[in-house]
């Protein structure tokens, strides 16, 4: 972890981990969902440069998307607010790739009990990047490393027919009905559960989050901006969530999806059994919860 200006702590905390690369390219999925800056929404451009100064001698880069959010699956959203945050400069400086994951060729795979798409951009990546900033969920509590993956999912179904959607399961949340607490909880844990499968499915390989500014209370989209300086890399995501949500002021080992992961074997999630280069209580913070978790 590192404290400091987005792009030069990103290139820091990278060559104090020093990822090893696997493959021949590398996908960074970064979190974009809304047509603003500097409230813990969008992973910061310089985050996300950092790494690729970091990468970007060694193999081939892919910055890749599926914006839903805010910008409600409209046509050519991605790219847009690849535009509007400043992605589009990275293409021309570095020679990347970018890829709007909502307009990519899908692969059906199973997730716990549902069929779902998923990009091939991703599924086929050598070595995924998961780069998401660092906020509360009015569903998962936290959305970071993990919850990021999301993204990957195909948008809206074509045809009535089609396999689930990224909207779909969300939606059995959102319109969930919350006078019963019995039929929410069950409904969590099958968002939690596909969640974890996906994880796995992807099994992204580095993840850093963007702690500059993060968001609490009712994000990713009603949220407060919260500064926090700081940029989080490891090469366990999951671990690398936990101790963000620590730093938010949360105990991870109640956080639905983290301790999945946990009890799948897929990474510590026992902050006093994570090694770090910092001393996280000169760092944490109380972020306000999401409404939905009081």
């Amino acid at each position: 972890m590192m404290r400091g200006d987005a792009r030069r702590a990103t290139i820091k905390a990278l060559e104090i981990l020093n990822p090893k690369i696997v493959g021949s390219s590398i996908v960074i999925k970064p979190n974009l969902a809304s047509r603003v800056r500097d409230r813990g929404e969008n992973t910061d451009v310089e985050v996300v440069e950092g790494v690729v100064e970091h990468f970007h001698d060694k193999t081939d880069i892919t910055i890749a998307e599926g914006c839903c959010g805010a910008t409600n699956l409209k046509p050519d959203s991605t790219c847009e607010l690849f535009r509007f945050s400043g992605y589009s400069e990275l293409e021309n400086k570095y020679g990347v790739k970018l890829v709007d994951l909502n307009t990519d060729v899908f692969q059906e795979v199973k997730l716990h009990d549902k069929v779902i798409r998923v990009a091939k951009t991703v599924l086929n990546a050598h070595y995924l990047v998961t780069v998401p900033v660092l906020k509360t969920h009015v569903y998962t509590t936290v959305s970071l490393s993990v919850k990021n993956l999301m993204g990957c999912l195909e948008p809206k179904p074509t045809t009535p027919n089609d396999p689930a959607t990224k909207w779909e399961i969300h939606s059995e949340l959102s319109e969930c009905d919350r006078s019963s607490p019995s039929r929410y909880e069950w409904a969590l844990r099958k968002f939690e559960r596909r969640l974890i499968a996906l994880y796995e499915k992807l099994s992204p390989k580095l993840a850093v989050i963007d702690a500059i500014v993060g968001s609490e209370g009712d994000a990713p989209i009603h949220g407060r901006p919260k500064s926090m300086g700081l940029v989080l890399a490891s090469k366990n995501p999951v671990s690398c969530d936990a101790v963000a949500a620590y730093l938010m002021g949360m105990d991870p080992r109640i956080i639905g999806h983290i301790q999945l992961a946990q009890r799948r074997k897929l990474g510590q999630t026992d902050v006093d059994q994570i090694e770090t280069n910092v001393d996280l209580d000169f760092h944490r913070r109380k972020f306000r919860l999401p409404s939905s978790t009081e």
